[in-house]
């Protein structure tokens, strides 16, 4: 493990990039706070990035990179014959090619200090794409030499390289085996109270320094809501799927990405695990077989079920019932059941606490006598007081036998008259006269001709007219 606090200075300390990675050495260099030079080699030669306390403040690579102009042309700050002019001007001269656009008037000391931070940030890019290869890190301020000074963000820079050094199956990689675990952002001082604002969104910097938009900024503040699925993040996240990747991996890098696995899903209680307090084994039956029926004192036969273990919460079996056939008086008020509930409804009301009047016992009432009530509600009146047990079992007295129907007459109804029948074989007596049948005149427009006669019916009118043709009669003229 690379610990650059245990070089002394101007000192040189050597290491692979394989088992300390690049975001590794530069995220150990800013914990430290050491000042020196990280010298990577190439096939071009050595590219070197200076620290100031920790803080990479210029890039110096083997091959010309990302010269000024070019980046001028690039992002559309001069047309080409203003560059072609420059680099006329900077080969002619012995000046740099800031002063030389400068003078030109395209860039003020604000403008030439926005591009020259561009320009260090795609050098550094360019830096921390090196990978699987020998590198060397000399500590102490002589070591700062031969460099443009152009300060960086350290955490910028840190993000830089694991965007670099994660490949695309790398990236693939990292989802699959975060698959099944939610991840949350924790920033340095825990979680704060809900509804306050965190700074720079969790990040260690400010969001425009690792050149972060609204997408980046809507994925974080998901993601300090609180555990979200990598999954779900992947999917329907504000991102790309690979650039998911790279966020969650540099959150990672710097400890501020909690993981945990996708909790199960929580299968009910079984009733055996119920808590004391659980009221779930009162709502469940007292047993697996279905529950005995009350037998009723009405039914003369009751087919009977198995009988299951007693339930504290069921209540107590009925008393026996008479015997078979026979037949219930008729009771104007069903007997309860529970004794104790009986003798708590009869006892007497506690006496008053308050000296409200509506807390005051009233007068005495004398009883109404009781009428007997023979209603079809009698059985469900609360009006009719409740009898005994042995009153409600006891039996009907044995009625008359009714009379057969040979030796008394019958009366029916025919016709919507009463009549007597001698017989129960018989029906109707021959001496009866038929019943009359009265046919419903029809009433027609037109008259009809009558047959055999000279005279028309009209059957509306009820006018008789002659249809014969009347006899000539001649006149003489003397």
């Amino acid at each position: 493990m690379f610990d650059p606090a245990k070089i002394p200075d101007d000192a040189c300390a050597e290491g692979h990039l394989d088992s300390d990675p690049i975001y590794g050495v530069l995220l150990a260099l800013g914990q430290k706070l050491v000042t020196g030079r990280l010298t990577i080699a190439d096939a071009a030669g050595d590219n070197h990035m200076y620290f100031m306390q920790g803080r990479p403040v210029g890039v110096h690579l083997a091959e010309h990179f990302h010269p000024l102009g070019q980046l001028l042309l690039e992002i559309g700050r001069i047309d080409g014959a203003t560059f072609v002019r420059a680099q006329r001007l900077i080969a002619e001269g012995s000046r740099l090619p800031g002063q030389v656009y400068k003078e030109l008037g395209i860039l003020d000391d604000a403008g030439l200090k926005e591009v020259l931070s561009i320009q260090a940030r795609r050098k550094a890019e360019h830096f921390c794409r090196l990978g699987s290869r020998p590198f060397r890190f000399c500590r102490g301020l002589t070591w700062l030499t031969g460099f443009t000074s152009t300060p960086l963000d350290p955490h910028a820079v840190i993000f830089l390289a694991v965007r670099q050094q994660m490949g695309e199956q790398s990236r693939e990689g990292w989802l699959e085996a975060a698959r099944g675990e939610q991840v949350r952002l924790m920033p340095p001082g825990g979680m704060p109270p809900e509804g306050t604002t965190v700074e720079h969104l969790g990040l260690p910097g400010a969001p425009q320094n690792f050149g972060f938009g609204a997408p980046e900024e809507r994925f974080l503040q998901r993601l300090l809501a609180g555990f979200e699925s990598v999954v779900d993040l992947a999917e329907t996240g504000t991102l790309p799927r690979d650039e998911v990747a790279v966020l969650l991996r540099y959150l990672e890098v710097i400890g501020r990405l909690q993981r945990r696995p996708i909790p199960p899903k929580r299968d009910p209680l079984p009733l055996d695990d119920a808590e004391p307090n659980d009221i779930r084994p009162l709502l469940a039956p007292a047993s697996d077989t279905l529950p005995v029926p009350v037998r009723s004192p009405f039914l003369a036969d009751s087919v009977p079920t198995p009988m299951s273990m007693p339930s504290p919460f069921s209540s107590p079996p009925p008393p026996a019932g008479p015997a078979r056939g026979a037949v219930p008086r008729h009771v104007t008020a069903v007997q309860s059941r529970a004794p104790e509930l009986d003798a708590l409804l009869l006892s007497p009301l506690a006496e008053p606490t308050s000296e409200d009047v509506f807390s005051k016992a009233s007068a005495p009432v004398a009883p109404r006598p009781q009428v007997p009530f023979a209603s079809p509600d009698a059985l469900t009146d609360p009006r009719q007081p409740a009898i005994n047990f042995e009153e409600l079992m006891a039996p009907l007295p044995a009625l008359p036998p009714l009379p057969s129907l040979a030796d008394e007459p019958i009366v029916f109804a025919s016709g919507g008259e009463l009549g007597l029948m001698a017989e129960p074989s018989s029906v109707l007596s021959e001496e009866l006269p038929p019943p009359l049948v009265k046919k419903k005149k029809v009433k027609r427009s037109e008259p009809l001709p009558s047959e055999g006669s000279g005279l028309q019916v009209s059957e509306t009118r009820h006018e008789k007219v002659m249809t014969n043709e009347l006899p000539s009669i001649v006149i003489d003229d003397d």
